[in-house]
């Protein structure tokens, strides 16, 4: 058994669903049949894994469906430290390149869709994650792979290693006391904006200005440095907080398509599922 395999087979045993979906990701999209797998066609894909890992495409793992795990993305080691002294230990912790970390909270039970992604967000918000990453379904990186993005080769042309660095596969402490949080949180939220819904078709605001809201300001943003794809959701979330319609933003992702594949149904898709995001985000 290899020490690729022995990883993999210590993060199934973490993260622990009956299915799970494979992310292949290269400049082609996303490679198709890897989803909704049992763990034993996982470690028997691996070898495929490794050929398209080699040639530039990045690894992802994921619970198949609606499940009870939540990754946050692109946290530090100050900011891990915090997470665990708060009665919040990572089932696993991902190093997916130096000092850079995602962690998977195992919950009690398995959250709704929506209460999942709120979680996700409050979590995000709260430990100074990605919130551009936070939500229900949120793919990680598989360990045992390289990070193939393009600022992390080194001289010698290779990319580091993506390294699993825990794998307790355990419930976090404060687990029953965060269910009871944010259902609560949610509801309370879901309550106000019900109010403010309310309130606005009763006496309808003037929507303030969009004329200096631009994809382009998103893209060339420092925070944003190569996370064109975060860049897009943030605009989103800015242009439905600042009332532009859906045809007015997915116009502006149309005329600033990321990918140069020409076909339309994969175009489509992509601003489909930012958009989506971006909604969930708002509360829309």
């Amino acid at each position: 058994m290899d020490r690729t395999e022995i990883t993999v087979r210590n993060m199934l045993l973490a993260v622990e669903a009956p299915l799970y979906d494979i992310g292949v990701l290269s400049d082609r999209g996303m490679l198709p049949g890897l989803d909704r797998i049992a763990a034993a066609t996982v470690l028997a894909r691996l070898r495929l894994l490794t050929y398209h890992n080699a040639r530039g495409s990045h690894i992802y793992i994921r619970p198949s469906g609606e499940h009870r795990f939540t990754v946050l993305d692109d946290l530090n080691e100050a900011s891990l430290t915090r997470i665990s002294e708060d009665g919040f230990s990572p089932c696993a912790v991902v190093e997916t390149s130096a000092g850079n970390f995602q962690a998977w909270l195992k919950h009690p039970g398995v959250f709704p869709k929506l209460i999942g992604t709120f979680a996700a967000q409050t979590l995000a918000r709260r430990y100074h994650a990605d919130p551009s990453a936070a939500d229900w379904r949120r793919f990680g990186r598989l360990p045992g792979f390289t990070n193939c993005k393009p600022k992390y080769r080194k001289p010698d042309g290779h990319f580091p290693l993506v390294h699993l660095r825990s794998h307790s596969g355990k419930e976090y402490p404060m687990a029953g006391a965060f269910v009871l949080e944010i259902t609560t949180l949610y509801e309370e939220r879901e309550r106000e904006r019900e109010a403010r819904r309310m309130q606005a078709s009763l006496c309808p605001r003037r929507r303030p200005s969009l004329l200096n809201l631009s994809l382009e300001r998103f893209r060339t943003s420092a925070k944003y440095q190569d996370r064109p794809a975060a860049a897009d959701i943030a605009f989103c979330i800015a242009a439905y907080a600042n009332g532009m319609t859906d045809d007015q933003i997915e116009r502006a992702l149309v005329d600033d398509y990321l990918s140069r594949n020409p076909s339309p149904s994969r175009r489509a898709a992509y601003i489909r599922g930012t958009m989506e995001k971006a909604r969930r985000w708002v509360g829309l």
